[in-house]
């Protein structure tokens, strides 16, 4: 009872600020604010691990900051379907298969002038963790005009639609195992 009387106090109390904030100009900057929190998620291992992947230098706040305002941009454009999207995206670029290239022999004569890609199984929390870092690396390396979380934001899209630079490199990725398949016992150390 106590806590439907303080959610509702809560309640009454952030409409009367917006009301108020709306005369202003700050009213958009407050309004972002003060909408949707998705870090109420921060319990969530793939979130947390997503949070630990963006912090830079310490900077926690920083990191939770851009999530938020990724998810609240899926959020704006697919209402209600932001958690569903970020979880997808991952999914789909997680690494099932890792190629390893093998040294060449250090002998006088090269008898192999080709390298020798060896396929490795991945295991399924350090897929998900390349995947993540692929995908951010994605994000950052586009352009530079629109802010990182909307780089962000378009990329989990992308990969929740099976589309994008990142599950293109994932799948020409199990391609490259696929072919070399024959080499695996190569990998296989006595």
């Amino acid at each position: 009872m106590l806590a439907k009387e303080q959610n509702n106090w809560y309640q009454k109390g952030f409409s009367q600020k917006v009301v108020a904030l709306k005369g202003s100009k700050n009213f958009t900057v407050e309004n972002q604010k003060n909408s949707l929190n998705f870090l109420g998620l921060k319990s969530d291992p793939l979130v947390k691990k997503m949070i630990n992947l963006l912090m830079r230098n310490g900077k926690r706040s920083k990191a939770e900051n851009v999530l938020n305002q990724a998810l609240q941009a899926l959020d704006k454009d697919y209402p209600g379907r932001a958690v569903h999207i970020f979880y997808l995206g991952i999914l789909a670029v997680r690494q099932d298969i890792g190629i390893r290239l093998k040294p060449k022999p250090k002998n006088r004569r090269n008898r192999q002038s080709f390298n020798v890609y060896i396929p490795r199984v991945i295991s399924p929390m350090c897929g998900l963790n390349l995947g993540m870092r692929s995908l951010l690396k994605a994000s950052r390396e586009r352009s530079a005009s629109n802010p990182f979380w909307e780089n962000l934001s378009l990329e989990l899209l992308q990969a929740s639609q099976d589309k994008g630079g990142v599950v293109s490199k994932r799948y020409s990725l199990n391609k490259l195992a696929i072919s070399n398949k024959r080499r695996v016992h190569f990998g296989v150390r006595h």
